[in-house]
């Protein structure tokens, strides 16, 4: 991985096409990961090795699963990873947006991640009241009415 421009880029390739892209990382998280990799990594990549080389894979699981034990957490990696998309569509990520952040090509794979949040059908009611308020629909989003 590497850290550059707000972004996280990993090598090799992905699997997919899909996989192929830069992920956004969060604004607060960016000065962990610039101090991490000013104080152990360099400049070519997040996560190195002993060898000062990229990280590989395993290597970074297993490191994961030493400081998770550390701690006692019963997290696994992907965890993470659901975790983290399931925050994303809490705020208001589109399908879309899920599809892209997790290099799917399915968008069965990404609706995984839409759970119904306690309290989001509120906050969903209270933006229509505010599109409702504003009374002008020259803002709004054009949608095609299809007959069956």
């Amino acid at each position: 991985m590497s850290c550059s421009a707000r972004r996280v880029r990993q090598g090799p390739d992905p699997k997919t096409d899909a996989g192929k892209r830069p992920v956004s990382i969060p604004p607060h998280l960016r000065p962990y990961l610039v101090e991490h990799q000013e104080k152990w990594s360099g400049k070519t990549w997040l996560f190195v090795g002993r060898d000062g080389e990229r990280m590989r894979g395993n290597a970074i699981y297993q490191a994961f699963v030493r400081a998770r034990d550390r701690v006692g957490v019963a997290v696994t990696f992907h965890d993470l990873r659901h975790t983290g998309q399931t925050l994303a569509a809490s705020t208001g990520a589109t399908l879309a947006d899920l599809k892209k952040r997790l290099g799917h090509s399915s968008s069965a794979a990404a609706m995984r991640y839409m759970h119904a949040v306690d309290g989001r059908d509120k906050e969903v009611a209270a933006e229509l009241s505010k599109l409702a308020a504003r009374g002008d629909a020259a803002g709004l989003p054009r949608t095609i009415l299809v007959q069956h």
